[in-house]
């Protein structure tokens, strides 16, 4: 892509967007402060601010919810892998028709696109390990996240062998797959299960869809990424909104 090309790109985006309103934060020097740590956030970020290291899995739900959503992601609760293709398939009628899909091959991905297909026999789908379909020209792209950290409402995702990392960075939709059980409170628990389990020369850290402001202090989505990230966490029950 040209830079003409990304400019007219941003350009295009930039229509009609009203940047989020953010909260203040207290830029007072920390001596002129409340011994409270707190203190100095407004009542968002204050909110925001509380410990989640001992948190029950219904906690660090509800927080991973709450801060995903304050960064753009769409977080979905589903019971099992079917409910879960049946949320895939309500994605895909949203994209062009048939929608294309290039997937992560992984058992939770495969049986996802198996209950999607249910519902929508026409969903075109590629691995991200074969060559039918440019990763960069499929509509969605269906990844398995490793962990989920509440703190941030952030997906960490392992790449390798059929994993393509790409799956989750160029596709204009990312939709990610994960059990509750992968939830974990902060980065530095997420780092303590990355090194120990997820193997693979690339970890990719994803908190929302892509945005930048490098233009104008303008916030774009999607300038060199996907627009919208949907999370699909499974073992929970949408009306309950507790592990199952």
């Amino acid at each position: 892509m040209t830079g003409a090309e990304m400019l007219e790109r941003v350009r295009r985006a930039l229509a009609g967007v009203v940047p989020p309103s953010l909260p203040r934060v207290d830029a007072s020097p920390p001596s002129a402060r409340s011994d409270d740590p707190s203190a100095s956030l407004s009542a968002p970020l204050a909110e925001h601010a509380q410990p989640v290291a001992h948190a029950s899995t219904r906690e660090l739900l509800r927080r991973f919810t709450v801060e995903a959503s304050a960064v753009g992601a769409v977080v979905h609760l589903a019971s099992d892998v079917s409910a879960a293709g049946t949320i895939l398939a309500s994605v895909a009628r949203l994209a062009p028709a048939p929608p294309r899909i290039v997937a992560w091959r992984t058992a939770l991905v495969s049986a996802a696109l198996d209950g999607a297909r249910a519902a929508l026999p026409d969903l075109a789908v590629s691995f991200a390990d074969e060559a039918d379909l440019p990763i960069a020209e499929a509509e969605i792209g269906v990844t398995e996240v490793d962990v989920l950290i509440a703190a941030s409402g952030t997906l960490v995702l392992g790449a390798a062998g059929e994993r393509h990392r790409a799956t989750s960075l160029l596709p204009r939709v990312h939709v990610a797959l994960a059990p509750v059980d992968r939830l974990v409170a902060n980065l530095a628990a997420a780092l303590r299960v990355v090194s120990a389990a997820v193997g693979g020369p690339c970890t990719t850290l994803v908190t929302g869809p892509s945005r930048t402001a490098d233009i104008e202090k303008k916030l774009v989505l999607g300038v060199h990424g996907p627009c919208e990230l949907h999370v699909i966490v499974l073992g929970v029950a949408p009306d309950a909104g507790e592990a199952a």
